[in-house]
């Protein structure tokens, strides 16, 4: 509570003394008391800045009914924080145009002092949009770059089955027969050209989060397709290791598969030529574990901690975002990335809780 209070305190007003005069400007950031069950007994009346209503339209209102449908679930899902500790939601909340807007709540539980029961929620809204635009933008610039970086190897992944049809057509034209087992050839040609440009489409294409069941070891195969023309092109051999007989997770797939064909590209770029790469794929009862292991020289001690940070990078021409894009992604699947190097090589862990 008084972590919130002091928040509080600095977000209500900002003071600013000119020339003996005290100039108070409002905060945008308003203020919300509700129930356990979510009936809102108070707000205060910045609320009309940021969303338009007048507090007398809220209260004994549910506060969910503001909540946009598609974060509904994770709003009344989200643990109640414990004593002195505060929460941070991100979500999407209707102003009184109906238009929805990002948000960001502090929450924190206000506790009977004999029982610990929940009384009542304290929450300090502010308007993220810009912020949650600024890092959509981002997301989809770098997703871009990567696939410009792949298109080059795509080009020559898809460019060798062609040959390959196009020598069996020539063969059947002077044959007398049909021969079946140039059919068989051909076809299997034909479906690994679809699967490289189906994954590369698939990562060009803007999309929402869409948060599925997907089988973690169907994503981390699709992101290996991608790759494999470009780290054969850098003498690079990959190889999966998967001890997965129930791989299915809750998460956004395009978004997970963006985050290891990331770090994919990064372990393939770190290598002196040949090399070696490892995805492990691994599950306890509480998480699921993606290891990626490469054979370059590792990444130095006093850099670690930098790492996932805009605009840090330890390559010549990089620029930090992927990195920090995917240490976003993980941490909206409320996951974690652990890296671990030495002068044999690095390992990115990314571990995703199991719901």
């Amino acid at each position: 509570m008084s972590i919130l209070l002091s928040s509080l305190e600095k977000k209500l007003h900002k003071v600013e003394k000119t020339e003996g005069k005290i100039w108070i400007e409002p905060a945008m950031d308003f203020i919300c008391k509700r129930t356990p069950d979510g009936l809102i007994k108070y707000v205060s009346p910045s609320v009309y800045h940021m969303l338009g209503y007048e507090q007398s339209e809220l209260l004994g209102k549910l506060y969910t009914l503001f909540v946009h449908a598609e974060d509904y679930k994770r709003i009344l899902n989200a643990d109640m924080p414990e004593v002195e500790e505060v929460c941070s939601l991100t979500y999407r909340i209707k102003r009184k145009d109906g238009v929805y807007i990002w948000v960001n709540s502090q929450i924190t539980v206000v506790r009977h002092p004999e029982t610990n029961e929940p009384l009542e929620l304290l929450s300090v809204t502010c308007d993220v949009s810009a912020k949650i635009k600024t890092e959509h933008f981002i997301l989809e610039y770098e997703k871009l770059n990567v696939v410009g970086q792949l298109a080059a190897g795509i080009a020559h992944e898809i460019k060798n089955p062609l040959t390959s049809l196009k020598g069996f057509i020539q063969l059947m034209k002077a044959g007398q027969e049909l021969n079946h087992n140039y059919l068989a050839i051909m076809e299997e040609e034909i479906k690994r050209m679809e699967a490289v440009s189906k994954e590369l489409m698939l990562m060009a294409k803007p999309h929402k989060s869409d948060f599925k069941s997907f089988d973690m070891n169907e994503l981390v195969d699709h992101a290996i397709t991608l790759l494999m023309a470009e780290a054969a092109k850098k003498c690079v051999e990959i190889t999966k290791q998967s001890t997965l007989e129930d791989g299915v997770l809750f998460c956004d797939g395009n978004k997970i598969k963006q985050v290891l064909i990331n770090l994919l590209m990064n372990a393939i770029d770190a290598m002196e030529l040949p090399g070696e790469i490892t995805i492990a794929v691994s599950r306890s009862e509480e998480e699921l574990t993606i290891s990626i292991t490469d054979t370059g020289k590792g990444i130095p001690a006093e850099d670690l901690d930098k790492i996932g940070k805009p605009f840090f990078t330890t390559k010549a021409n990089g620029n930090g975002l992927g990195l920090m894009i995917c240490y976003k992604i993980i941490e909206e699947h409320h996951g974690k990335i652990n890296v671990e190097s030495s002068c044999n090589g690095t390992t990115f862990a990314i571990k995703l809780p199991i719901h």
